[in-house]
């Protein structure tokens, strides 16, 4: 397996929000389905350059959501994967945000 297609995205809820806070930060990430921990963190180490203290991993199944019909839908079933990095350690996963930030300030200011 490719160790650039095991991580898929980021997953970004409330809860890992408030996990990327802590002193000691934590990701989660939505990875393939037949990746293991090693793997995880090997995919990790390349495309971030930081190799992980830990990694946790959850199936999640899939569950009944509401379609509007009499039949009721079923969502994907995911793998969530949780990193911990070493403390004093960070990274930055979303690079295109921050720049378009910077850009529209530079915007303002030469109005």
């Amino acid at each position: 397996m490719d160790l650039t297609r095991v991580i898929i995205k980021p997953y970004n809820t409330e809860k890992t929000y408030l996990m990327t806070l802590e002193e000691q930060k934590k990701y989660s990430f939505i990875v393939d389905k037949n990746a293991s921990k090693k793997l995880i963190a090997d995919a990790f180490e390349v495309i971030y350059g930081v190799r992980p203290e830990k990694v946790n991993v959850i199936n999640r199944k899939p569950t009944s959501i509401r379609t509007g019909t009499r039949v009721p839908g079923i969502a994907k079933a995911k793998r969530i994967a949780y990193i911990t990095l070493p403390k004093g350690l960070d990274i930055v996963l979303e690079e295109d945000d921050v720049s378009t930030t910077e850009t529209s300030k530079n915007d303002e200011e030469n109005k």
